[in-house]
Parts: C-alpha cells; sequence; structure tokens
C-alpha cells in the first residue's frame, strides 16, 4: 500500500505545482492600459460626458504603435503589452487632438489614464460663446469694410 500511495502523491503533488506555474505565467502576460475618455465642460456641476469613437494610438518607445477606440461610455483597453514606456494620443473629428504623458507598464501591471478633450471652435462656436461675440464680429466687419473703402478710393484716385 504504502508503494502505491506514494507515487500518486508526488503526481498530484507535481501538477498541482505546474498548474501554478502555468497559471503564473498567464498571469504575467504583458500589461494593460485602460481609461476613459471625457468631454471637457466649463461647468464644474455638469455631469461628465463620455465621448465615443475617439482612436487611441499607444506608442512604446521601440515604435510598435497599438491602436484601440472607445467605446459608447467612453472607455477603452488594449492589454498584451510588454513592459515598457508608452505615449499615448488621442483623436476624434471636431476635438482637439491630445497627447498624454508617458507612462510605465509593468509586466502583469494595469495604468488607468482619464483623460478630457474639448470640442473645436469654430468661428460660430467662438462668437456664440463669447458674450460680446457679435458685437466684434460686426465691429470687425464694419472696420473690414471701412478699409476696403478707403483702399480703393485711394487706389481710383492714383487711377491704378
Amino acid at each position: 500500500m504504502y508503494r502505491f500511495c506514494t507515487p500518486i502523491i508526488v503526481l498530484t503533488l507535481l501538477c498541482l505545482f505546474v498548474d501554478r506555474a502555468v497559471a503564473q505565467e498567464d498571469l504575467n502576460f504583458g500589461g494593460t492600459i485602460r481609461g476613459a475618455v471625457i468631454e471637457a465642460t466649463i461647468e464644474a456641476t455638469q455631469e461628465q460626458i463620455p465621448i465615443p469613437g475617439v482612436t487611441v494610438t499607444i506608442v512604446g518607445t521601440d515604435g510598435v504603435s497599438y491602436t484601440v477606440q472607445t467605446n459608447d461610455k467612453g472607455e477603452f483597453m488594449r492589454t498584451g503589452l510588454p513592459a515598457g514606456r508608452y505615449t499615448i494620443s488621442y483623436s476624434k473629428d471636431g476635438y482637439g487632438d491630445r497627447v498624454g504623458k508617458t507612462k510605465l507598464v509593468a509586466e502583469g501591471g494595469e495604468i488607468f489614464d482619464r483623460i478630457k478633450m474639448r470640442k473645436k471652435d469654430t468661428i460660430v462656436t467662438f462668437f456664440m460663446k463669447n458674450p460680446f461675440g457679435w458685437s466684434l464680429f460686426l465691429g470687425a466687419v464694419v472696420v473690414m469694410t471701412v478699409v476696403f473703402i478707403l483702399l480703393f478710393l485711394h487706389l481710383g484716385k492714383r487711377g491704378i
């Protein structure tokens, strides 16, 4: 009975250690960068608005690039990254592009990066946000009109 039990115990222990070693190896396969992209707002009381469809580009110091998109909640995740330093950039049409600080990813580690993006201003939105925007716009139009009239009058007198 003793001869039969010893090999079974040794075999069981060996299987347990191999299983632990494989599980440990799976956990340490690369690092993870995840995060969220929200809209930058002026009002402090306004809730945070996620931005879906943002292109997140993760570039390592070795030049290898990884690209992911944010989901409907403005969240993204990239797993399986080799340990090292990464620069994360964010872009979407209608928003100003952003480049985050360099992040250090450890083997088996996880980094969370939350970033705010601001909508790009067009001429119309700039003047709508500014309380004196329309008066500035009309003033600029009047000044430019006067400058052009004076320029044409001056050129007309010279016969050009």
